[in-house]
């Protein structure tokens, strides 16, 4: 029998996705179908034939014509609204290609304990103690955003400190980066994680010397264990969270966004997405490339992959090969470096190598399984050894089975050399860069890796310049939603912290940056015919920035605003949100989603 409280909470979560699903309805003024005529500012165009416009006309969704005013107008078949962008600046919508985000709608209504809100670990301690109070009694704390690279003094909590914080009620705290957590007795009680466990493939419950647990949980395959023990939260909850988190990302500047590899508490993630992509009146459009796990039948026969059609379609697979570069599980060619970040901060012995998460044969054989089932492979890479089992496999199936116009994707690529990104554009692979690892992470990069590795980190240029079309993300929640700081990143190769330019040769131009983020993304998805570009016939995706970004200096780019976005000629509702907060900063809604 279910408490009084607990239903009330049923029903206020079932009634706020309801407002949010009710919002995606009447949130349009009128329909496609109008014209509209768009002047008075540069239009961006990423069109190589015309890079700028004077103007142009959308109908029933689509672009209908491009260049000057007077031809504009001329193909308009009535009275068209006309929009005089007074200066400002319009241009395809961004594109995420990979993100996380239902992890992201979730996670951000649990107890926040980033660096980026964050001062210092008592800071955290006294945030955990309050998110611990606010926590009925029998239900999971959960927190997120643990650092220790982007915060000095952060020192691993041990498993009596975690014990002290929530001695009966589970704790589960999640690392930034999602590769390591922190579980007290109760969560590993609760996920049935004792001593004798056997370690999952590439990943770790790690034990001290005398083989007790410490409480900290290594890798994607250990953490999954814990939030599979956590309870997930109401449907409508996680619907609701995501129908939000889609707006916040329309608000940021995004017409498109993929999820690579759906995690989050949700009864099915991939569900989920679909339900509120298909949404009417979804401000963006969204792709999935799924876990191989989430495409595989109960009799081991796999899914097909789905048309680019269909909102939130499942369209490739996505593979772990290696770990974090800040929690120790990147699988670099040379050991990390010896520190204190490294061996006080990280707890990491002396020349550690990063394990993969892959035995060549099994890796082998499941690349070969989907890839003739035609889907599109992406390969979350860190290290070199992760990037060239990646490669050899690639190599062998292709001679095999060839498959031309793969657009195979290798994921952050964090100390990918020249020689293996041309191997990759042999293959016909491609590349995406998590560039925040430079902006937040790049005071950090001779500790772990040392100044020459550090030097070579994330080489987006030299990508370029060995024929492959790179793109550029932010991985969220891993770093928060922020195109203009990729751009910047992409540009300036600056530490946020320090202000230090790592890689200068790697810099790009404002134009490779902007490609990056637009058509380039829109390729690797395989939606370079719809959008990604301003071009008669495209779907109308558009963005609206108070500057235009090809004339801003690298340190002001932040500083633009959004001003307006279209998703097939219809603009989404880009208003602030103000989700109500408690005093402590833990968010209302956090006690509704897992109690």
């Amino acid at each position: 029998m279910f408490s009084a409280s607990y239903k009330k909470t049923k029903i206020a979560v079932g009634i706020a996705a309801l407002v949010v699903l009710a919002f995606f309805m009447w949130l349009q003024p009128r329909s496609s179908a109008y014209e509209t005529v768009f002047y008075g500012g540069p239009i961006i165009t990423m069109d190589p034939a015309q890079p700028i416009a004077e103007a142009l006309l959308m109908r029933s969704g689509k672009i209908i014509a491009v260049g000057d005013l007077a031809s504009v107008r001329a193909a308009v078949f009535g009275d068209a609204t006309e929009i005089n962008l007074g200066g400002k600046t319009l241009m395809p919508g961004l594109i995420e290609p990979h993100s996380h985000t239902l992890a992201t709608a979730i996670l951000g209504e649990t107890i926040d304990v980033s660096g980026f809100t964050n001062k210092s670990r008592s800071d955290i301690i006294k945030r955990l103690k309050l998110g611990v109070k606010a926590t009925p009694k029998g239900r999971w704390v959960m927190a997120y955003g643990w650092d220790p690279v982007m915060m000095p003094d952060l020192d691993a909590p041990t498993l009596a400190e975690l014990d002290a914080l929530s001695p009966t009620r589970p704790l589960l705290i999640l690392t930034q980066m999602m590769h390591d957590a922190y579980a007290n007795s109760a969560a590993l009680a609760a996920a049935g994680i004792t001593a004798e466990t056997p370690n999952p493939a590439g990943a770790e419950f790690v034990k001290d010397a005398n083989g007790a647990l410490t409480g900290t949980v290594r890798e994607v395959g250990a953490i999954e264990r814990l939030f599979k023990a956590a309870p997930a939260p109401p449907d409508s909850a996680a619907n609701f969270l995501l129908a939000r988190q889609f707006m916040k990302y329309a608000r940021a500047g995004y017409t498109t966004v993929a999820t690579l590899g759906p995690v989050g508490q949700a009864k099915d993630p991939v569900a989920s997405l679909h339900y509120i992509a298909r949404q009417t009146n979804a401000p963006i459009r969204s792709l999935i490339y799924a876990l191989p796990s989430q495409v595989t039948n109960l009799d081991g026969t796999i899914q097909k992959p789905q048309s680019r059609d269909i909102p939130a379609a499942v369209i490739g697979v996505k593979f772990w090969m290696d770990g974090s570069p800040f929690a120790g599980g990147a699988a670099f060619k040379a050991p990390y470096e010896t520190s204190e970040l490294t061996t006080k901060r990280l707890h990491l012995p002396a020349r550690h190598m990063g394990p993969l998460n892959w035995s060549d044969a099994d890796f082998a054989k499941s690349f070969r399984r989907f890839h003739d089932l035609g889907y599109q492979l992406a390969f979350h890479v860190q290290g070199e050894r992760a990037v060239d089992q990646v490669l050899n496999t690639a190599e062998k199936i292709f001679a095999q089975s060839p498959r031309a116009d793969n657009r195979y994707r290798l994921e952050h690529n964090a100390l990918i050399t020249k020689e293996q990104l041309e191997r990759a554009a042999k293959l016909g692979m491609t590349t995406s860069f998590f560039i925040d690892h430079i902006y937040y992470y790049g005071h950090a990069l001779p500790d772990l890796v040392g100044e020459a590795r550090t030097k070579r980190y994330m080489p987006v240029k030299t990508a370029l310049d060995s024929g492959l079309r790179v793109s550029v993300h932010t991985d969220n929640p891993a770093t928060p939603i922020g195109p203009l700081r990729a751009m910047q990143t992409l540009r300036a190769r600056k530490s946020h912290l320090t202000g230090a330019v790592i890689g200068p040769d790697q810099k790009l131009t404002p134009m490779e940056a902007l490609q990056a983020m637009t058509i380039n993304a829109a390729w690797q998805l395989g939606l370079e015919k719809e959008t990604g570009s301003l071009i008669a016939g495209k779907s109308a995706d558009l963005l609206m920035l108070s500057a235009n970004p090809l004339e801003t200096p690298d340190e002001d780019l932040q500083s633009i605003k959004v001003l307006g976005t279209w998703l097939k000629g219809e603009p989404a509702d880009i208003r602030p949100l103000n989700p109500t907060t408690f005093k402590t900063g833990i968010p209302l809604m956090f006690s509704m989603i897992f109690n």
